[in-house]
């Protein structure tokens, strides 16, 4: 559910339920905040919405995730137990040696670590589809000349057009789902150095791929007016719509 919240009487958003419990949890919405969403007569209270913000009892702080309370510490590579001096640090996490060698690969290939991400921009983000669109139109030429022949040549035939549309939407959507699975980014990106990337900088699956093309085609341009890509331009982590849908992110490498 996609949600919208007043902030000093300014309406925020919008941001799904995840999101806003990531408010709640931060303290940034209160049970008196007002909220709405689709389909809502009016602007309600957060406890008239959602119900009450479970209260938690303060508990005493917990040792790090990666140091033992013997002070054996955690490799985030493999996640068995060593002596401090048996392991190396990178920042937070620490990494055994036997890990090493995958863990310094995995920085070489340019695998953001949780926290450190470089989000890309909208301008940036623009440009990339722009140069896609460069190229899907040289691939996807031939094709449409082939069955509707040169523009402005012949009268236009609808139904031609129809038998065209379907064969670029195809290419289109192969050429993307592809490099995304395989590279984390299409030419495009790879142009500019950017690249889509799960939260915790994981590459992201081709089933991903192809679910995030269709949402960025249809719901952030097509459904939304290309709202949705907008949305870029006043997310924390410059999330579009279909990011946020698809728990992606883009980055500069």
């Amino acid at each position: 559910m996609i949600w919208n919240y007043l902030e000093n009487n300014v309406p925020k958003g919008p941001v799904t339920d995840e999101d806003l419990d990531a408010l709640v949890r931060s303290g940034k919405i209160v049970e008196d905040t007002l909220v709405w969403h689709e389909g809502m007569a009016e602007w309600q209270t957060y406890r008239q919405a959602r119900g009450p913000i479970p209260t938690t009892p303060p508990s005493s702080p917990s040792p790090s995730p990666n140091i033992t309370a013997e002070g054996q510490v955690v490799c985030a590579e493999c996640g068995r137990l060593f002596a401090p001096d048996q392991v190396i640090r990178h920042g937070n996490v620490f990494i055994c040696a036997e890990c090493k060698p995958v863990f310094l690969q995995k920085l070489k290939e340019g695998v953001a670590m949780p926290g450190t991400m470089n989000y890309a921009g909208f301008g940036i983000r623009f440009g990339a589809k722009f140069i896609d669109g460069l190229l899907l139109y040289v691939v996807t030429l031939p094709l449409t000349v082939a069955i509707q022949g040169w523009p402005g040549s012949s009268p236009a035939n609808p139904s031609r057009a129809l038998i065209t549309y379907p064969i670029s939407m195809a290419v289109a959507m192969t050429y993307t789902t592809l490099f995304v699975g395989k590279f984390g980014a299409t030419p495009g990106k790879m142009a500019t150095k950017i690249r889509i990337v799960n939260p915790d900088g994981s590459k992201i699956s081709y089933s991903k791929a192809l679910g995030r093309y269709f949402a960025a085609e249809y719901i952030s341009g097509c459904f939304t007016l290309c709202i949705g890509y907008l949305m870029v331009l006043w997310d924390d982590e410059r999330r579009a719509l279909h990011d946020r849908i698809c728990s992606t992110r883009v980055i500069r490498k």
